[in-house]
């Protein structure tokens, strides 16, 4: 089955990051539904991040961060076919966590 893509774009590191139809279905139906209708600030945290590091757990997983009201969008990705990423998860959080700093506003 085709994965229908919501949408694929160039991040700051120079590859592309796509966001599934289902994914982004699963993210905001049953994990961070407060997401609802940020589809916009999610594209936009990828393109013009504050701040991309790496996991502390794992280096290949980048979490990228933006600034959205009060708080940190915080999108993670994580590598899938050829040089591509994909959106893992997307959550509103208070604290930006730790990790080796792959990139700076």
């Amino acid at each position: 089955m085709k994965k229908r893509p919501l949408f694929s774009l160039e991040t700051p590191l120079g590859y592309r990051v796509s966001l599934s139809r289902d994914r982004w279905r699963q993210i905001v139906r049953f994990k961070h539904p407060a997401l609802a209708g940020h589809e916009k600030d999610v594209r936009r945290c990828l393109r013009t991040p504050l701040l991309v590091r790496a996991s502390v757990k794992d280096a290949d997983v980048h979490v990228y961060y933006a600034k959205v009201e009060r708080f940190y969008l915080c999108v993670v990705t994580a590598p899938g076919d050829a040089d591509d990423r994909f959106v893992v998860t997307a959550y509103f959080t208070k604290k930006i966590k730790a990790g080796n700093e792959l990139w700076k506003k």
